[in-house]
C-alpha cells in the first residue's frame, strides 16, 4: 500500500465543503486531477460511475461511503492490479468558525508500491493545490 495526506484549513463551514464534495460533476472546478466525473445515481455508498483524468479514458469509480457534512470515501480502479482510494474528511471546528478538510489518498492492490513510486510524487504534489482550490471554492458556496 502507498498513501499520502494533506490537511487544509477552511473558514467555510462543513456544509459548504460537503456541498462541493457531493456535486461530483463540479469536481473539475477545484480538482485539476479530474476532467469529468459522472455517477449513475445519488452521491451515496454503492453508487458507481466514471472518473476521467485529464487526457485519459474514463475509469471505473464508485462511492464507498458518504456522510453528509463529514466526508466521503471513493475508489477508482486505475489498473487491474491497483485501486486509488480517496478518503476525504470534513472536521468542524469546535468554535463553529470553519473546518479542516483532510484529503487522504492511498493506492491499494498488488501493484500499489509500483504505482506509488511511479505516480505517488505527482499525487502528493497535487493534494495541496486541490485542498487550496476546494477551500477557495467553498467560500463562494451558497447553502441550499
Amino acid at each position: 500500500m502507498w498513501k499520502t495526506e494533506y490537511t487544509a484549513e477552511s473558514p467555510a463551514g462543513p456544509e459548504a465543503i460537503w456541498q462541493l464534495m457531493a456535486d461530483v460533476s463540479g469536481w473539475p472546478r477545484w480538482n485539476k486531477a479530474v476532467e469529468a466525473v459522472e455517477l449513475d445515481g445519488p452521491f451515496e455508498a454503492g453508487t458507481p460511475g466514471r472518473l476521467t483524468p485529464p487526457g485519459q479514458e474514463p475509469l471505473p469509480f464508485r462511492v464507498v461511503e458518504a456522510r453528509r457534512g463529514e466526508g466521503y470515501v471513493s475508489e477508482t480502479d486505475i489498473a487491474e492490479t491497483v485501486t486509488l482510494r480517496a478518503e476525504n474528511s470534513i472536521i468542524a471546528r469546535p468554535d463553529g468558525t470553519g473546518c479542516q478538510v483532510v484529503l487522504r489518498v492511498s493506492l491499494v492492490g498488488p501493484a500499489a508500491d509500483y504505482f506509488g513510486q511511479s505516480f505517488g510524487p505527482a499525487i502528493a504534489a497535487g493534494l495541496p493545490r486541490t485542498g487550496a482550490a476546494l477551500v477557495a471554492e467553498a467560500q463562494s458556496v451558497r447553502l441550499s
